[in-house]
């Protein structure tokens, strides 16, 4: 059986999806003091506020000891409270799908289906909370400005798991003061591996069909069963 390399960083970005793609509120302008507590309420309200998302993004995973990252780039869409797809069209076409009990991930190529329990695929608390709509950042992240960056002409936020969560270390969302939309996320896990995810074309509340978070495999493919 071929191994589906996008799992664990599907699982990673499913944690905050909201997060990274949330347009910060008009509000933001004009400030004098731009602060981490402000910009983590404008981020929260925002999330709060939201019922879909959908946006091009590239993706690049660096492997410890890996002299590139592996490159990958597609399409994403979110829909609350349960529902996402993820269209990977390079390297390998790639579906990953829910809107209900089970997860499919789909590859073209190898005709297979991969099918898990959703229980299974968001196995930490933070995942549960964030997927279903009902996180805070404040309740399970420290939060502070990156150095790199802080908040003056770009915004970046540091978010530190206050308990450990799965394999996740830290994440990192740079934010452009300007269109006030989170742009660009680091993902970083206990291995030592990272995930960097652009984001363009952004769409906030655009009224998705749920028909398309509905997946049926196509006939004849390889179907197999995470229990």
């Amino acid at each position: 059986m071929k191994k589906f390399s996008n799992l664990t960083v599907f699982y990673l970005i499913g944690l905050f999806l909201y997060v990274a793609f949330v347009p910060l509120s008009a509000d933001a302008e004009g400030s004098q003091t731009v602060t981490v507590a402000y910009v983590l309420k404008l981020v929260q309200q925002r999330y709060d506020s939201t019922r879909d998302i959908s946006a091009l993004f590239t993706q690049e995973t660096y492997s410890p000891g890996a002299s590139q990252p592996v490159m990958a780039s597609g399409k994403v869409y979110f829909m609350r409270p349960e529902m996402m797809r993820w269209e990977y069209e390079k390297p390998d076409p790639q579906l990953i799908v829910t809107s209900g009990a089970e997860v499919y991930v789909y590859e073209k190529e190898a005709d297979q289906v991969m099918v898990l329990p959703r229980e299974r695929f968001l196995s930490s608390e933070v995942s549960r909370a964030f997927f279903f709509g009902k996180g805070s950042l404040e309740t399970f992240f420290n939060v502070s400005t990156d150095k790199q960056c802080g908040l003056g002409k770009s915004w970046c936020l540091r978010l530190e798991p206050k308990k450990k969560s799965g394999n996740l270390n830290e994440l990192k969302l740079i934010i452009d003061p300007d269109t006030h939309l989170i742009q660009e996320m680091w993902i970083s896990d206990e291995l030592s591996s990272r995930t960097h995810i652009r984001f363009r074309d952004i769409k906030v509340n655009q009224d998705l069909s749920a028909d398309m978070f509905k997946f049926t495999p196509p006939t004849g493919v390889e179907i197999y069963r995470a229990e």
